[in-house]
């Protein structure tokens, strides 16, 4: 690797690497809590996977919001706003007296999550250039990846220790460090401050958004990753509630997923060299609708089987990993000038997606394998039309 990667700005790029996993490890770090958090504020499974939901919708209106905003008043200044509110937000989260606050401050966290989540792209860009940015992005994107794996373990080991709340004192803590690191040692990275103009953000944007291959690749990734959601959210209540299996059990059966979406990312860079990557998208597409009708029948048959879920999750989230290089390519090919734009609509589209879709599968209530298995199934349709969509149809 390029010596001078490490020896120029190393110490800024250590904290942003530091603070990465943020907005990864805050959804799933509490997922094997959830079912310990319906009966410790009295609520409705339903009213829980919310707190998943409106934290994805404030997720993706935030990137948008910081992309924005860090041109005109400058990274450190973003950043710091963002994980001071991730902070305050977490203490909230700790104290919540019910599900309203507890949901209340979720959205304000997500909200502040957002910073690193778009603001590590930025300061990247501002630190590296070239074959030096690429290692930067790739330590980023690594490190983004294991962040899910890990957090759910970490997070029932947490909940067996001290309950529910203590992920959100620890994520609390994580915030505050992280503040004190760009208060600290962050210099702004930020050398060409533009004044804030609405009308060119809403303008480039709208040019963005017509574009059928962004919004194609960018609702296939935000499905095949509500496939991975599907798992955070529902599995906690059937492998808890209904097969009365340990949060901490559930902790390690999401490492297991999220080590099958690495090993998905990793394959596909053989991928990428030998198959044209339409028909990989055509084809991936078509499985994963064809994997989520049949689990529908399957799971009639086997209402209670960990086996089954943890195939079908497996196959949604090594689909999620292998697609996401295709889509990405795809996405930023027609806008090479304004990368940072097509980063926030994305963020913006993609999370607001996948919380929108999200908010509806909280209304199944679960009782078996069934309900997973409907929602698996819708995310399949919504792959496979969005495939369609994007080879087969033109804005005018």
């Amino acid at each position: 690797m390029n010596k001078n990667f490490f020896n120029s700005h190393k110490l800024v790029f250590a904290i942003i690497l530091f603070m990465v996993p943020v907005s990864q490890a805050s959804i799933d770090i509490y997922s094997p809590s959830m079912p310990h958090i319906v009966n410790g504020l009295n609520t409705t499974e339903s009213k829980v996977q919310l707190t998943i939901s409106l934290f994805l919708l404030s997720l993706g209106f935030g990137q948008y919001l910081y992309g924005a905003i860090s041109d005109s008043i400058g990274r450190k200044k973003s950043l710091l706003i963002g994980m001071f509110l991730f902070t305050i937000s977490s203490l909230a989260c700790y104290y919540s007296s019910n599900i309203e606050i507890l949901i209340l401050a979720r959205f304000f966290q997500g909200l502040g999550a957002a910073s690193i989540a778009v603001l590590s792209k930025a300061v990247s860009v501002d630190l590296y250039d070239g074959i030096v940015l690429m290692k930067a992005s790739a330590w980023i994107g690594l490190i983004w990846g294991v962040a899910p794996i890990v957090a759910p373990v970490i997070g029932g080991h947490l909940d067996e220790f001290g309950g529910w709340r203590l992920s959100f004192l620890v994520l609390a803590i994580y915030g505050f460090i992280s503040c004190l690191f760009v208060i600290l040692f962050m210099p702004e990275t930020n050398k060409k401050f533009q004044k804030f103009n609405f009308k060119y953000i809403l303008k480039t944007s709208l040019f963005i958004l017509k574009n059928k291959d962004f919004m194609g690749s960018t609702l296939i990734i935000a499905t095949t990753n509500l496939g991975l959601f599907v798992f955070t959210l529902m599995a906690p209540f059937l492998i808890q509630n209904i097969l009365g299996k340990s949060q901490i059990f559930f902790g390690y059966m999401a490492l297991v997923i999220g080590a099958v979406y690495i090993l998905g990312a990793f394959l596909s860079n053989y991928a990428i060299r030998n198959f044209e990557s339409d028909k990989i998208i055509n084809l991936v597409s078509k499985m994963l609708l064809f994997i989520g009708i049949i689990m529908v029948f399957i799971s009639f048959l086997f209402p209670k089987s960990i086996w089954i879920l943890m195939l079908t999750s497996s196959l949604f989230a090594f689909s999620s990993g292998f697609l996401y290089p295709f889509l990405v390519g795809r996405m930023f090919a027609p806008f090479q000038n304004i990368a940072g734009m097509v980063s926030a609509n994305y963020g913006i589209v993609s999370y607001t997606f996948s919380g929108i879709i999200s908010i509806i599968i909280s209304f199944l209530k679960i009782t078996s394998l069934v309900e997973i298995s409907y929602a698996y199934c819708l995310v399949g349709i919504i792959t496979y039309l969005s495939m369609r969509f994007m080879f087969k149809f033109n804005f005018k």
